[in-house]
């Protein structure tokens, strides 16, 4: 008996190994189900399998083999209930209906939703992976048109509508994913001794604005592209912090960066550019703040 077979019979198992090969499947079937907005089709309903088929716009089978793999995911919810009428199908003895993680995360027009950065992960990155073997024997990032990093698509964003839409509706997705985040910031770090804070590539200015709910004291910028600028306008005016919170727009690498802040936060922005890029910010933000600045990179 050889080793891999005295290991097989020892009880250890490849399970972990088909999770992570498998781990596609689910990936896929979330951001299908993004795609399609089932969750926001089904916000506030409860639905039998015939009335689930017309609101996906699928066949029988295709609409009963995906509410099976989104009710064994955890994201919709399937309850047994009482035949009415005629009904002699088995099928609509059972009810679908979000639960609560989708309904709170996945319904468009709610602030809690994370549809865009999935459809944004989708059309992007999703495909990129598959081009990872050819990064790492040739040490170079994919290219844009292959889902490769945003650089690109921030740069293109200063001159191209479709450009505009996919970073606004990326900048929304953000907002969904920092919230939990940026709480945690305003309950971790002490800002009283501190009163503006400059957000660098701010995005929805979710932390500007949880810093700010949290410490009367504090007042804050977010810098960003103009179109990302509109977006946190949004947020911002939404929490009524208008008076305490505003955006500006500017290329921070090229631009002067505003000198009245002692408080400078980075959050999920350095990875998008390369060493020279980063150290060339960093110095910039030291050589225009005040002495005794406050500098904090959020990288997860």
């Amino acid at each position: 008996m050889n080793k891999e077979q005295q290991t097989i019979e020892q009880g250890i198992s490849p399970d972990l190994i088909f999770q992570m090969l498998t781990g596609f499947w689910v990936s896929k079937a979330l951001m299908t189900a993004v795609e399609l907005e089932v969750f926001t089709k089904l916000d506030g309903k409860s639905v039998n399998m015939q009335q689930l088929q017309e609101i996906l716009e699928m066949e029988s089978r295709p609409a009963e083999v995906f509410s099976v793999a989104l009710v064994s995911l955890g994201l919709l919810s399937k309850d047994k209930r009482e035949k009415v009428g005629d009904l002699t199908n088995g099928q609509n003895d059972y009810h679908y209906a979000n639960t609560d993680l989708t309904n709170t995360f996945l319904v468009k027009g709610k602030t809690g939703y994370m549809g865009d950065i999935i459809s944004m992960f989708d059309k992007r990155l999703y495909k990129s992976w598959d081009k990872l073997s050819y990064s790492l024997k040739a040490n170079k990032p994919i290219a844009q048109e292959e889902g490769g990093d945003a650089e690109p698509l921030f740069n293109q964003a200063k001159s191209t509508n479709q450009a505009v839409e996919q970073i606004q509706k990326f900048t929304h997705g953000m907002y969904g994913v920092s919230v939990g985040p940026a709480i945690a910031l305003a309950k971790a770090f002490d800002f009283s001794k501190y009163k503006r804070m400059m957000d660098i590539g701010g995005g929805s200015g979710v932390y500007a604005i949880q810093v700010v709910k949290g410490y009367p004291n504090m007042s804050a910028t977010v810098l960003d592209l103009k179109p990302v600028c509109e977006v946190a306008d949004w947020y911002i005016e939404s929490f009524n912090f208008k008076n305490r919170i505003q955006t500006k727009s500017l290329d921070f690498f090229n631009e002067d960066l505003p000198t009245d802040c002692d408080v400078a936060f980075l959050s999920h922005i350095i990875h998008d550019y390369g060493r020279d890029k980063d150290r060339s910010l960093f110095e910039k933000i030291y050589s225009t703040l005040p002495s005794g600045i406050m500098v904090m990179v959020a990288l997860s």
